[in-house]
């Protein structure tokens, strides 16, 4: 026998249940994994990248730092409600396209893992995401190359046939903040574009948009860590060009010290850049530097040789020459590594 106490009480719950079931109902239809909007038809998923900084570019580690804000847009009429204003739930309490970043390594999420629902069912997420991104780059122009960058979402489970990804229009420009951290790399616009993506190839085809952009090395490091710190060492090894072919200690000391100078540069600039199996182009600029420093070294061995045989007049001729025809070649080398290779 129930008592009038506890009758009021289930009365008073049926009725507020009741009241919150436009709510609730669609919060557990949800909870279900269907997917909103009519049958047969794409639902129109409204999204925009924004890149808000952008740290650190790595080649040798094939990756990108960066900050990138994300904003969905979907509406969900089982969720629209007679309520003043928007509500904020959780997001495993709506449907949601699950959307995840294909290239992340190490990524931290930001801002909590809610939506806001309007009272007609639109609902709004927004993301921000930091940390490092995976970019495989092709550096045989290094260090005068130039990359194109992306940041690639996709919603697991779904095709172009069930979302159909549309730019969101508030958000123009070049998609970028103007003020970015990083400061060796000049960057272009950050560009968005929407296109079914394949996990591996003939798999299915996934809802994907991606933010792209493109960046060029300043070459001004390079030119000061490279190009003029080598070229010193390969000059210093032309000074055995003025000494006395008869000297021939001085001039193997100098010839030698040049030579294990430039390897061990060689090393450092080394660990700069991946292992990758084919040439760039500062390493054709290291591996000539590094033959004329050996010509230079087996020069002085000729030479030394023949003023040992009393030939000290052809050991001086061939000093002489040496003198304009390996700044040449060193002139050549620059200009084949720069612009032919």
């Amino acid at each position: 026998m129930i008592n009038k106490k506890t009758r009021l009480f289930l009365i008073t719950t049926v009725a507020a249940f009741a009241a919150l079931s436009p709510v609730l109902g669609a919060g557990a239809e949800e909870l279900t994994g269907t997917r909103p909007g009519p049958e047969g038809q794409p639902l129109e998923l409204e999204a925009t990248l924004i890149l808000l900084d952008l740290s650190k570019i790595d080649g040798a580690d094939q990756s990108f730092t960066a900050d990138v804000f994300l904003m969905l847009r979907w509406k969900d009429e089982r969720l629209a409600a007679e309520v003043e204003g928007p509500r904020r739930l959780k997001v495993d309490e709506v449907w949601n396209p699950r959307v995840q970043i294909i290239n992340q390594r190490r990524v931290w999420t930001t801002f909590p893992e809610v939506v806001d629902v309007q009272p007609d069912g639109t609902v709004i997420y927004r993301q921000r995401y930091y940390g490092n991104f995976a970019a495989p780059v092709n550096l045989r122009d290094f260090p005068l190359d130039r990359h194109s960058f992306s940041v690639r979402l996709v919603t697991p489970g779904y095709g172009a046939e069930d979302i159909r990804i549309i730019r969101i229009a508030e958000f123009l420009g070049e998609g970028r903040s103007p003020n970015l951290s990083i400061s060796d790399w000049t960057i272009g616009a950050f560009q968005t574009r929407f296109e079914p993506w394949e996990i591996t190839p003939g798999s299915r085809s996934l809802a994907s948009f991606v933010g792209v952009f493109e960046a060029r090395r300043r070459i001004g490091y390079w030119v000061g860590k490279a190009f003029f710190s080598v070229a010193i060492i390969v000059f210093m090894s032309w000074i055995v060009f003025w000494i006395d072919p008869r000297h021939v200690g001085p001039r193997i000391s100098v010839a030698v010290t040049s030579m294990l100078t430039l390897v061990a540069y060689r090393f450092l600039l080394g660990q700069l850049l991946p292992p990758v199996s084919y040439l760039t182009r500062l390493d054709h600029f290291l591996l000539g530097s590094t033959l004329l420093v050996f010509i230079t070294l087996t020069q002085v061995a000729v030479t030394s040789a023949l003023s040992g045989e009393d030939h000290l007049e052809r050991a001086a001729a061939l000093n002489r020459a040496s003198r304009w025809a390996f700044p040449a070649a060193f002139v050549l080398l620059v200009v084949v590594a720069a612009w032919v290779v």
